[in-house]
């Protein structure tokens, strides 16, 4: 069985170690996959786009377990659900949901009321340990998912905000990601035909078929692996020579159509 691992834990402290170690003491045959440690503490936002972009690509049957949790000690609920034939454990704060509404959709979702199966008594700082590891590796032996605790139907949900086309056929969109290259990954989808994008008064040509296509240290669009637009810098940062990042506005505007004052 594989278990995929996603926290904001980073690598310097043992925590995500902790972790690994509960988990295969629960499950000792379990293969261990780590999609991120490097979070930004608390991005919930980014979390849930690095576990919706990475857990379709694993086979049905993983177990993912996400621990970016800035609720931790609170009254938020811990959670597991399936969705596309895997099992998903984490915090009830949305961060699990993207991921399984791009496999299909939530198919059983229960809280995890079932303390015996808890490492003993959780610390107030630490339920990555204490209670998502061990129902985790619980779940990666064999353990049906019923089994965790109380089904729930009103899990919390991201509220994204969604691009719009406005009345003058303008897509207007926004920042949702800067990866570490410094790419603007948005939420605007690509458009037949060539485009101009404009985002923190700049205006940008598209899309290009590949970063290379333009000259070293030229702005470009292109469309992503996620299948939407995203500005880049060949050979640099976009984020860095725009001054944008995640939440910026960014408008769509198609040949026929006038520039804005304002994107």
């Amino acid at each position: 069985m594989i278990v995929t691992l996603l926290t904001d834990f980073g690598d310097e402290d043992g925590f995500v170690g902790a972790m690994r170690g509960v988990l295969l003491g629960r499950a000792p045959g379990a293969v261990l996959a780590d999609l991120a440690h490097h979070v930004p503490p608390g991005d919930v936002v980014k979390a849930a786009r690095v576990l919706r972009r990475a857990a379709p690509c694993f086979p049905p049957g993983t177990v993912h377990l996400v621990v970016v949790d800035p609720g931790v000690g609170s009254d938020r609920r811990p959670l597991a659900l399936r969705a596309g034939g895997h099992v998903f454990v984490g915090p009830d704060n949305g961060v699990l949901i993207e991921a399984a509404e791009a496999l299909g959709g939530v198919t059983e979702a229960r809280a995890l009321t079932e303390r015996s199966l808890w490492r003993g008594t959780p610390s107030r700082t630490f339920h990555g340990r204490d209670v998502f590891a061990p129902v985790a590796g619980a779940l990666a032996a064999g353990l049906p998912l019923e089994a965790v605790g109380s089904p729930v139907d009103d899990w919390v949900r991201l509220d994204a905000p969604r691009p719009v086309r406005d009345p003058g056929g303008v897509w207007r969109g926004r920042v949702v990601e800067v990866d570490r290259y410094g790419n603007l990954i948005t939420d605007l989808p690509p458009l037949p035909g060539p485009l101009r994008l404009e985002i923190a008064g700049v205006a940008v040509q598209g899309p290009s078929p590949a970063y290379a296509a333009v000259p070293a240290e030229a702005l470009l669009v292109v469309v992503g692996s996620e299948g939407t637009l995203e500005v880049a810098v060949r050979d640099g940062s976009a984020a860095a020579r725009l001054g944008a990042r995640a939440g910026t506005p960014v408008a769509c505007f198609t040949p026929d159509l006038p520039p804005s004052s304002a994107p």
